[in-house]
């Protein structure tokens, strides 16, 4: 009989604790809930207002065409303009480049990148990747063009930017194309900018 009765007070305690917690954890919800309901609402004053946060967020999140920035991380990215051409000619007008695969062409992509950092970046044509809309990833062409109008594994110091082609391999009149850009080597920050 004393085992029983001890065991029925320890469960009595155990049950007090219980409802002790549970009233303390409850306790904190309904505070922060009351918070919630105190905190002010704000409002745009105006269409402009909500237009302009959209477009912002739009430029940071991916959402940009041909001319407009994309921000990723502290760098920059803005697509100028794209040209699909049957063969690229180095400045020195002697060397000329064609496809390696039957049937391709070249899809050029004139890319500025500004680095909006404080320090030195890299950026280099393998920072750069097409994607279509039935989701087949195109790299980067490996020709190597040694002139300015390529990107080759450039330094971009802070405030200053950069301008140059990247150049892809494709399907003659591929369409659906996003531009995915990413800041340095390992790509941990990346962006996608719509090209058509």
């Amino acid at each position: 009989m004393k085992k029983a009765f001890k065991f029925g007070c320890g469960g009595i305690v155990a049950l007090i604790l219980l409802i002790v917690i549970v009233t303390s954890l409850g306790g904190e919800d309904s505070n922060e809930s009351a918070d919630k309901e105190k905190a002010p609402v704000t409002s745009s004053t105006s269409n402009e207002d909500s237009e302009e946060k959209s477009e912002s967020s739009a430029k940071e999140n991916g959402h940009v065409g041909i001319g407009e920035e994309l921000i990723v991380g502290k760098v920059a990215f803005k697509v100028n303009s794209i040209e699909e051409v049957n063969e690229i000619s180095a400045s020195d007008g002697f060397m000329k480049y064609e496809p390696d695969a039957e049937g391709a062409v070249f899809l050029t992509v004139n890319v500025t990148v500004r680095n909006d950092g404080t320090e030195l970046i890299n950026t280099d044509s393998s920072f750069f990747k097409l994607i279509s809309s039935n989701g087949a990833e195109y790299s980067p062409s490996t020709i190597i063009v040694a002139d300015d109008k390529y990107f080759t594994y450039d330094g971009i110091n802070p405030g200053l930017a950069l301008t140059g082609n990247v150049v892809f391999e494709v399907p003659p009149g591929l369409t659906g194309l996003d531009l995915q850009v990413q800041t340095g080597f390992w790509g941990t920050e990346t962006g996608i900018i719509k090209l058509n």
